[in-house]
């Protein structure tokens, strides 16, 4: 989504959040009660798959009551929290892991990404997402949350972190990666790069409207030419014209056209 009055943007999402549920060791043998550490954690996983947060976690919390220093365990209790709406709680956890494993990638990020999603504590992400990038300094997740943050909150390092996603095979020929490296500099004026950028978004992805939308956005109050954003305009809302989610952003993009054409 972005503001096509004024001269902002809003950074869309280039890739779904993390959780990486399938890759944290879950290991511990503690005592048992009622069920082994180890089923326990099977079982939540289990319940975790099918979206039964609520049943997972209460396993995670026999677990870590058990073994309150089990990070694996205690960040797979983040992710239930998080996944039954508690953010604060998952938090709270996720920085329990932190404290049990400072050198743990996954802790690290996970309590980076849980800050991130709200914008009041994106300054907060930035600690525990650099050290998780000191422990896999290649790791595009982390880069991702880190550009995107970085972004938000007007920082220059954002630019470092899209440059590197911007040559990895996954990652560069992602139009919303040179879309939003596009909102980087029309932000900072740095016009002909922003140009660079949004060309390359559109050239990868002239099918999707957030592109077409911030292409015609930029064109019309960045690079101060209305009459070429009227190309991008009209196929946006060609593009758009049968969901009828974007009706919103159609209308203003509409009545842009209008103002541009009344212009001459």
């Amino acid at each position: 989504m972005i503001k096509i009055y004024g001269r902002n943007f809003k950074i869309s999402a280039i890739f779904p959040a993390v959780c990486c549920l399938g890759v944290l060791l879950l290991a511990g043998c503690g005592r048992s009660s009622s069920l082994p550490t180890q089923t326990l954690l099977n079982e939540a996983l289990k319940d975790a798959g099918g979206g039964r947060w609520e049943k997972a976690l209460v396993k995670l919390e026999i677990v870590t009551g058990r073994e309150p220093n089990n990070a694996a365990a205690l960040i797979f209790r983040a992710v239930a929290y998080e996944g039954c709406g508690k953010d604060d709680l998952a938090v709270n956890t996720a920085r329990l892991a932190v404290r049990a494993a400072p050198k743990n990638f996954q802790a690290q990020y996970t309590l980076g990404r849980l800050y991130s999603k709200d914008q009041g504590k994106m300054q907060d992400a930035i600690p525990p997402l650099l050290r998780a990038l000191e422990l896999k300094p290649d790791n595009n997740d982390t880069l991702i949350l880190l550009a995107r943050c970085s972004s938000v909150l007007k920082l220059d390092s954002a630019i470092r972190y899209y440059n590197k996603l911007a040559v990895a095979k996954n990652f560069r020929k992602r139009a919303e990666l040179w879309n939003e490296m596009g909102i980087y500099y029309a932000e900072r004026q740095q016009i002909h790069k922003a140009a660079e950028c949004f060309v390359k978004a559109y050239s990868l992805g002239a099918s999707k409207p957030l592109i077409v939308l911030n292409f015609a956005t930029f064109a019309d109050q960045y690079a101060g030419d209305p009459k070429r954003a009227l190309k991008y305009y009209r196929s946006y809302l060609k593009i758009t014209a049968p969901f009828p989610n974007f009706e919103i952003q159609r209308k203003r993009a509409e009545a842009r056209i209008k103002k541009i054409e009344a212009n001459g």
